[in-house]
């Protein structure tokens, strides 16, 4: 999975790779799987074939991106929903990287059972086994401590249809938590497990014919 940001110049423009990865260390077997997000800078659109002095003046130091420092939080505060962050290294690219002296950054986490939903499988399941996973959605969510996802996505829930274990995850963009509030139903609609709407349908393969409307009209 691969993700190009790039701006106006008013801040680095940068290329994200997501890679399953496994431990080398001979204490654990080489048993402990990972994943392991890769942040590099990356030249700003139209500089990217200019010289190498031009290419070193974007570069900008190593920082924590905000998926690390949420990710700290929640291993500091031991919140078993989301995977537990294994490591981290903040460098710099070499002389010879497309950004000389740019800021490159690796995140690791650990591999947790069952794999993103998707809209497809969720809304070919069974009415039960779909209020089955709001259900554990809803248990899962609430036990989130200090940080959440900004942006709601199915792909962010990862679940194994088989054990009903479930995580969260895609802190990229998290925010911080806020404490007093209730739980919402709206949650639902941002992670793409209730349609709150039938214009908004149209982004949804759903094949199920067991949903239903409530008085609000989103579909279950």
């Amino acid at each position: 999975m691969h993700e190009i940001e790039s701006n106006d110049g008013t801040r680095a423009a940068y290329v994200l790779g997501t890679f399953r990865c496994q431990s080398t260390d001979g204490n654990d077997d080489g048993k402990k799987l990972g994943i392991m997000k890769v942040c590099k800078q990356i030249p700003f659109v139209g500089t990217e074939l200019y010289d190498y002095e031009h290419r070193k003046q974007q570069a900008v130091e190593p920082y924590e991106p905000t998926e690390l420092i949420a990710l700290k939080a929640l291993k500091r505060r031991r919140c078993v929903v989301v995977p537990e962050l294994l490591g981290y290294r903040l460098t710099k690219q070499d002389a010879m990287e497309i950004v000389p002296e740019g800021c490159l950054m690796y995140i690791v986490w650990k591999q947790v059972p069952g794999e993103p939903l998707t809209q497809e499988a969720f809304w070919q399941a069974p009415l039960a086994e779909r209020n089955k996973i709001r259900s554990r959605f809803r248990h899962t969510y609430q036990q989130l401590v200090e940080y959440e996802p900004s942006i709601g996505d199915i792909r962010k829930i990862i679940y194994d249809w088989i054990t009903g274990e479930m995580h969260i995850c895609g802190f990229w963009d998290a925010e911080l938590l806020d404490r007093d509030a209730e739980w919402d139903d709206y949650l639902f609609v941002q992670f793409d497990l209730v349609s709150g709407s039938k214009s908004g349908e149209r982004y949804f393969n759903i094949t199920a014919t067991d949903t239903y409307h409530d008085e609000k009209g989103w579909r279950w």
